[in-house]
């Protein structure tokens, strides 16, 4: 669905019966926004999709706009919600993989932990057993080095994660 003209941005919530754990962790690497599994509470699904619609048209930070964030010769644009590399490529995201590098550049230098990097990006809090923020952090880690980005994002031993990169505001 992203790869349509238009859709690069469209939230998807994976509803299904499908409840492993590694179900839901394949969902999420395939681009998923949220995945919700069977049986579930109506209102849970209410207020998750509610969740992704305010996280796909939520207005840019004041201190985001105009511009962006530069670091290690990328660019983060903040307004067309797009990703550059050193040499000018643009860098596919999904809108996950965006609002988690926004919320490490946005906060660079500093240890983030799984729960902080889950309420900041998706807007809610921590199941046992989730991992889909590692998962988030694994796609970019590998976007990010493909495009010659070693090491930005290092993860912190039973504290978390942090970006060390020193970002600048454009």
């Amino acid at each position: 669905m992203r790869e349509q003209p238009g859709t690069a941005h469209v939230p998807i919530l994976m509803l299904t019966a499908r409840g492993d754990r590694l179900d839901r962790v394949v969902g999420l690497e395939l681009g998923a926004d949220d995945y919700v599994t069977k049986p579930f509470d109506p209102r849970e699904l209410v207020a998750r999709v509610r969740a992704i619609l305010r996280r796909a048209r939520a207005p840019l930070p004041m201190e985001a706009s105009p511009g962006g964030y530069r670091f290690d010769g990328w660019f983060l644009d903040t307004v067309a919600r797009r990703l550059t590399d050193p040499e000018g490529h643009e860098v596919e995201l999904s809108p996950g993989e965006f609002d988690l590098l926004l919320t490490f550049v946005e906060n660079p230098r500093r240890v983030m932990d799984r729960e902080q990097l889950l309420d900041r990006t998706r807007g809610r809090t921590l199941t046992p057993f989730d991992r889909s923020v590692d998962v988030q952090v694994s796609r970019l880690r590998r976007k990010l080095e493909q495009g010659g980005a070693d090491r930005l994002i290092r993860t912190v031993r039973g504290a978390g994660y942090i970006f060390s990169a020193r970002v600048t505001r454009q």
